[in-house]
């Protein structure tokens, strides 16, 4: 994971105003690598700790294969728009994985007759009751799309998805993650701890804020087979935008999500 994005974004000011040519040396460079790198943007087989200031002919690559994805002007150049979204906290699963855009994997669980999938909370998080309806509401709109359902179970290490609320990279960097361990056959839901989670009862108070139910439907649209999507307006947009609160199936996640799972009927 990259260091925390927020902390990072001074850096980045100091270089996305400046037009770089290949070989220039900016503070903040190594960062932007090992952002783009985490996420699937850069081609490096350099690890993060190695990265230097220089801007190179790979980093270019980088920096347009991302602002292809994110439907930005191609530049090569960590200009405005650009720098506008990596500054923006976001999902720690990367966009782009071994050369692909993640936008469509398959169900996790090896055994595809199965459709009651039970989820417990990590027992030290002492989740409150309003935070355990917000997720219920959440798992029900996936399975009002879908042939599972959903149910919670307080045995977190015999559950289906196992939910926690983990210490990450600090407030406003990744809000969070889905991941599966197939090994096991379980997969995981994890939220940064530090974040300031805005209920689905509360209105934004704070730029900070971030709506934990619109981060929770992404999640468990990663669990279910789902990558990232470009479209802004989808549940599975991997970037979250200041006020964003979606969390109502969008077009785009519904015909993906049917790529797999077919029309319920």
């Amino acid at each position: 994971m990259p260091s925390s994005i927020k902390s990072i974004w001074n850096k980045f000011k100091s270089i996305f105003s400046k037009a770089l040519k290949i070989g220039d040396i900016a503070n903040g460079i190594s960062d932007l690598k090992e952002y783009l790198q985490f996420f699937g943007y850069l081609n490096s087989s350099t690890l993060h700790s190695n990265f230097t200031d220089e801007f190179t002919e790979n980093l270019q690559s980088g920096i347009i294969k991302f602002q292809r994805y994110f439907n930005l002007s191609v530049t090569g150049q960590l200009d405005k728009d650009t720098y506008n979204i990596i500054s923006q906290p976001r999902c720690g699963v990367p966009d782009i994985v071994n050369g692909i855009t993640t936008t469509l994997f398959k169900p996790w669980w090896r055994n595809a007759e199965k459709k009651l999938l039970t989820y417990g909370f990590h027992p030290k998080n002492n989740v409150t009751d309003d935070v355990k309806s917000l997720f219920q509401d959440a798992f029900n709109r996936w399975s009002n799309v879908t042939s599972l359902e959903f149910t919670e179970t307080t045995s977190f290490n015999g559950s289906d998805i196992h939910i926690a609320f983990l210490t990450l990279d600090g407030k406003g960097g990744t809000v969070g993650g889905g991941y599966i361990n197939n090994s096991v056959n379980v997969g995981s839901i994890y939220l940064n701890a530090d974040e300031q989670w805005m209920l689905s009862n509360e209105n934004v108070i704070d730029d900070d804020d971030v709506d934990l139910e619109s981060v929770v439907m992404h999640q468990i649209g990663h669990l279910l087979g789902l990558g990232h999507s470009y479209v802004k307006e989808a549940i599975m947009y991997p970037i979250v935008l200041p006020e964003k609160k979606i969390k109502l199936v969008n077009v785009d996640d519904l015909q993906r999500i049917q790529q797999i799972y077919g029309v319920k009927t």
